[in-house]
Parts: C-alpha cells; structure tokens; sequence
C-alpha cells in the first residue's frame, strides 16, 4: 500500500506559479528538484531574493534533499539571465546521483549560439536555452 510520507511547498508560492509542473529525482531518491515555470520572482542565480515578484512568468526550481525521511529545501535556483516569460524549470532532469541538474527555459530570448554563448543578447524572441548546474 502506498503512504504520503512527505508534502512539499516552495518558499515562497505565489498564485499561478505552477510548482510541481515538472519533477526531476535522482536516481537514490534523495535529491529532487521542482519546476514552478510560471514563478514571477526577478531574482538571478542561486538563493536570491524570494519576495521579488517584477518578472511574471520568469520560472524557478526548488532544489530538495532528503536525510532519513526528512525532505530539506536547499535552493532556490533562477537562471543567471532571469526575465519575464522565460519559464525557466518548463524542464527539469537531475543525474542518478543528483549532483547535476539541467533546466530548461524555453520563453528565453538570446540569440545566443552554441555552449556559454552571450545570454545578455536578447535579439530572438522565445528561442529557448537549458542551464546546467553542479554540486
């Protein structure tokens, strides 16, 4: 038979964020990552600020480990070039291991080509790009 044993929020939900809209666990089951690809904060990178909601849509993903059966959010991840639209978490995938995690954002504007390319040239409406990150 089947039990919840967990049930889990983001930081700082908002109305029409869509947590939990995509999932990604790792393959031991102690890492999961949760996509809320309509999540208005204009916060950048890792941690910033949760209560800044000036980019609609922008996305975000919740990074959550488990110890025991105790489920932890340790991030809060945005993309390095975050803004309105994006949708950054419309995919999500984590490693076996959990130590690396893709994310996809396919409202993102760069024109930029390739790997690392300029993420500041918005010069292609909704092109599209995936970050990786590492632990």
């Amino acid at each position: 038979t089947w039990t919840q044993s967990s049930y889990l929020k983001a930081s700082n939900t908002g109305t029409e964020d869509w947590f939990g809209v995509k999932l990604a666990l790792s393959g031991d089951g102690d890492t999961l990552a949760v996509a809320a690809s309509n999540e208005d904060g204009g916060a950048q990178g890792i941690n910033g600020e949760q209560d800044d909601n000036s980019a609609v849509d922008a996305g975000a993903v919740y990074f959550f480990t488990r110890t025991g059966g105790t489920w932890t959010q340790q991030a809060y991840v945005k993309s390095t070039q975050n803004e309105a639209f994006d949708e950054f978490g419309n995919t999500v995938g984590l490693s076996a291991d959990g130590r690396t995690m893709v994310v996809g954002a396919r409202g993102e504007d760069s024109g930029a080509t390739g790997v690392n390319g300029d993420q500041t040239d918005n010069s292609v409406d909704e092109s599209g790009a995936a970050f990786v990150f590492t632990r």
